[in-house]
């Protein structure tokens, strides 16, 4: 029966992630193609590992390798789409509710009906922060809610973290450091808090064993990277791109307590229902005496906003944000109230899910996408005339990656196949040096001026339309 329980309420999470991301993700056909640039850099990046290309060295970006390998992953499904990406989607977030119901069941002490995921999951993905679908926040959301229940489930039951428990710790913390570096803050105040509570209790040698596993499971996550870099000869590429080109030169709009603050009010307001629920919850913490733990989330938020939103600010940053908005679902379990009636009981929890895809058709930020054609799209038309040479070669040129890489299923030619916010002379050197080599058969751009810089380039299409952020053109050269 416990077993029968637990594939209904795993069926119920995949169902209620798959139902709010049909509405929200530009992964799903309902939006015909995820024309979001950095998802589609990802997916390119994905695309060259899994052909033999070494990250960093011979396909530049700046985000973790697992983010890569995700992508490279939904690149084996979906070759031209995102088909793949979105099934990852989907497990990713079906991941996150059902791990949020059991720690939001540590509170109300009793097994939480999965349809209350529809809560968290539509706040989550029709909010400006999900933004487009595909973002690394999205996927870093069940590695720190894993994180999050072993925290409170350890102070809640007041015994030590198995020392299993804290090794599958650490290797989740190693990934998603390996995912996207900026979510280390959260980690930093995950090992503070046990620590600290761990000492109160005078529980100094569980602490030391327990630094000791934290630290095998890192190095466990680690380890696989390490070879791969290694066996390449690409671990200074790695570490250049990872670490000193986002701490030194992806500066962002500056840092600083001031700065901090204000990208926390954008935060929040880009994800006003889920942090309206995080508040509801530490109001009824501090109502009922969970100071401890009230205390706890305040400073995992902290440490997770100073590192993921001290530098810029994007729309999308803010997510991570969300991971402690399904603890919300516990004032609203607390409630006192007449039992249901077996006819509401079945009812109510299809209601919710109702009400949670009412929420999502008519506050996503995609909305207006919904139902958009191909042949509507430049990814799509361009990628018509591109694939009628037989030997097409491509060069996504002066701007991140539109997404003709994955359309038209090209490998890109270079390292620098598209141009990113960093501030490297070498990304346009490259690009320039191919174009005047006449190296690529093609070329997309959002400039009409390419014609009179490289003349073996002729302009023989455009076509302009709104992805979401603005109308934008698109113009597709040839070499003649």
């Amino acid at each position: 029966m416990a077993r029968l329980t637990k594939g209904k309420n795993a069926l119920w999470c995949v169902g209620v992630a798959a139902v709010v991301l049909l509405l929200c993700s530009k992964s799903f056909p309902l939006f015909a193609f995820n024309d979001w640039m950095d998802a589609n850099i990802f997916f390119t990046m994905g695309k060259s590992m899994f052909n033999g290309k070494v990250l960093y060295r011979d396909a530049f970006d700046h985000k973790g390798p697992v983010l890569y390998f995700l992508y490279g992953i939904g690149w084996l499904w979906d070759h031209t789409g995102f088909a793949g990406i979105l099934l990852l989607e989907i497990l990713s977030l079906a991941a996150f509710l059902g791990i949020s119901l059991h720690t939001a069941a540590l509170f109300v002490q009793r097994p939480v009906h999965p349809g209350w995921a529809a809560l968290p999951a539509a706040v989550i993905a029709a909010s400006r922060a999900f933004a487009h679908g595909g973002s690394a926040e999205e996927f870093l959301l069940p590695l720190l809610a894993a994180a999050l229940y072993g925290l409170l489930k350890t102070m809640t039951q007041k015994r030590a973290m198995p020392l299993p428990v804290v090794l599958a710790q650490g290797f989740l913390a190693g990934c998603a450091l390996w995912l996207k570096y900026t979510v280390l803050g959260f980690y930093l105040v995950w090992v503070a808090v046990l620590a600290v509570y761990y000492g109160r209790r005078g529980w100094f040698r569980q602490l030391a064993q327990s630094c000791g596993a934290y630290l095998g499971g890192m190095a466990l996550a680690t380890l696989p990277w390490v070879l791969y870099f290694g066996v390449h000869g690409a671990l200074a590429d790695w570490i250049t791109a990872y670490f000193y080109d986002n701490l030194f030169l992806y500066s962002g709009t500056g840092g600083g307590v001031t700065a901090l603050a204000r990208h926390l009010w954008w935060a929040v307001k880009d994800d006003l229902p889920a942090a309206a629920l995080l508040a509801l919850f530490l109001l009824w913490a501090l109502a009922f005496r969970h100071r401890h733990t009230a205390g706890a989330v305040c400073c995992l938020t902290g440490g997770l906003a100073l590192t993921s939103l001290m530098g810029g600010y994007l729309v999308y940053y803010g997510l991570v944000l969300a991971v402690f908005a399904p603890l919300g679902l516990v004032p609203l379990l607390s409630l006192p109230g007449r039992p249901l009636s077996p006819w509401l009981r079945r009812t109510a929890p299809w209601v919710g899910v109702a009400a949670a895809c009412l929420f999502c058709w008519f506050c996503s930020p995609n909305k207006a996408l919904r139902g958009r054609g191909k042949e509507t799209l430049p990814q799509w038309r361009f990628a018509q005339e591109i694939l009628k040479d037989p030997d097409a070669s491509l060069l996504n040129y002066g701007t991140l990656d539109g997404g003709f890489y994955t359309a038209t299923g090209l490998l890109p030619p270079c390292q620098y196949f598209c141009v990113t916010n960093m501030p490297l002379e070498d990304q346009w050197a490259e690009q320039n040096a191919l174009l005047e080599k006449g190296s690529v058969a093609y070329a997309v751009a959002l400039v009409d001026d390419l014609e009179q810089r490289f003349p073996r380039y002729t302009c023989v299409d455009q076509w302009s339309y709104d992805g979401g952020e603005g109308p934008v053109t698109w113009y597709l050269y040839q070499r003649q």
